[in-house]
């Protein structure tokens, strides 16, 4: 038995080599569908790795509370965090806009942010360099800013920024700290262009008031997140004696609404390539069904011959399976050279990281070679249904 089933794959072997071109543009359609495979699986998980890596500038866990006409102060987030225990730090933001600012000989436009110290844990911004502020600071309006990488590349050519002064709006500002690189939003948005400043200093200096409309919040873990929020909406409702019959005149976002947006683009990318591929497999199993017929017509003599010296049924249908799934299979491992060779060159271009998964390799060649069976199972069952006196006969 292992013999015969050695001599049928010698057999198949020698019968594909026989035709080299016709062999290999019959895995064509198997190359495009398994490359295409491999493409959407490297694809979607390092998009997915991306779209992850530029929520959490929007920060941890975090609800964005936007008040509209609703006017907050200090004593109010002293409050939201001591009266809801499933908040763990709150902040004040400001945000007088884009403005040009100077540093030494160069000028640049960046944003302004005003905010407190939670604000960086909120966002988890480390401080590379120099310091946080201080209460003093903070309570005196003091004219201090820490700035984004984008900031200190520009205005000090990446020198040490610590110490230095920044001009907004005419007025200098002693740069006490430098943030982390946190990259791009999923908005596009540079979070390294900032210069952050206290938020008294900012409501002082560019908004002319005391209080504060917009703040942030995050929570311990993502499933507090529901609860959170309708603490926090049931608590500015009450303040400003929202009816129940009105909506809400504020606006909250969070990171979990924005990672849903995320997962839906990456789902609908997702089901497009795998519809590619599927096409593609679906044809290249055909194209495989077609040339594995004309083999078989092709071949009738031989298979005659085979059986007149004593190849049986199985012999001639394990011959021509073997050829179908050499064909797909074939295919299926230059598909997957192809489908990493591309998914890298992708990944360079738009600076994502390659993400090699040996699970999505397996499922392709596996793909592959149950196409192959599947539709080569019915030439193979035609080639060994011949009877060897009408295949003799054959010309």
């Amino acid at each position: 038995m292992r013999m015969n089933i050695e001599n049928t794959i010698i057999t198949a072997a020698r019968a594909l080599s026989k035709n080299k071109l016709r062999a290999a543009l019959t895995s064509v359609g198997i190359i495009i569908g398994v490359s295409s495979v491999i493409m959407m699986i490297g694809i979607g998980k390092s998009a997915q790795l991306d779209i992850l890596n530029k929520i959490k500038t929007y920060g941890y866990n975090a609800i964005a509370i936007f008040g509209g006409p609703n006017h907050f102060f200090e004593n109010d987030l002293e409050t939201i965090k001591k009266t809801f225990g499933n908040i763990r730090y709150v902040s004040p933001v400001c945000n007088p806009g884009k403005m040009q600012v100077r540093g030494g000989r160069y000028s640049y436009d960046s944003v302004i942010y005003g905010a407190g110290n939670e604000y960086f844990l909120i966002k988890q911004r480390n401080i590379v360099k120099g310091r946080e502020f201080t209460k003093n600071e903070i309570y005196r309006a003091d004219k201090v800013a820490i700035i984004g990488k984008t900031v200190t590349a520009e205005l000090f050519s990446s020198s040490n920024p610590i110490g230095k002064r920044v001009t907004i709006q005419n007025v200098p500002y002693i740069v006490i700290g430098e943030l982390d690189s946190m990259g791009a939003s999923l908005s596009d948005y540079d979070n390294d262009n900032e210069i952050i400043i206290p938020y008294t200093t900012a409501n002082q200096k560019f908004l002319q008031r005391s209080f504060f409309t917009d703040f942030y919040v995050s929570v311990e873990n993502e499933s507090s997140l529901d609860a959170a929020i309708a603490d926090i909406q049931g608590f500015i409702r009450k303040k400003f004696h929202i009816p129940a019959t009105q909506e809400d005149t504020f606006r909250l976002y969070t990171s979990k609404e924005k990672m849903g947006m995320a997962e839906d683009i990456s789902a609908a990318l997702s089901i497009l390539l795998l519809g590619i591929a599927s096409i593609s497999l679906l044809v290249g199993g055909i194209g495989i069904m077609n040339i594995m017929l004309v083999s078989v017509t092709e071949r009738t003599r031989e298979i005659g011959i085979r059986m007149a010296i004593g190849a049986k049924k199985r012999d001639i249908l394990l011959q021509f399976l073997i050829e179908s799934v050499t064909l797909s299979s074939g295919g299926g491992l230059i598909g997957i050279f192809l489908g990493l060779i591309i998914y890298y060159i992708i990944t360079v271009a738009v600076k994502w990281q390659f993400i090699f998964s040996f699970p999505a390799i397996v499922i392709s060649f596996s793909f592959a070679a149950f196409v192959g069976i599947f539709f080569g199972f019915w030439p193979a069952k035609k080639a060994s249904g011949l009877k060897p006196i009408d295949a003799l006969k054959f010309e």
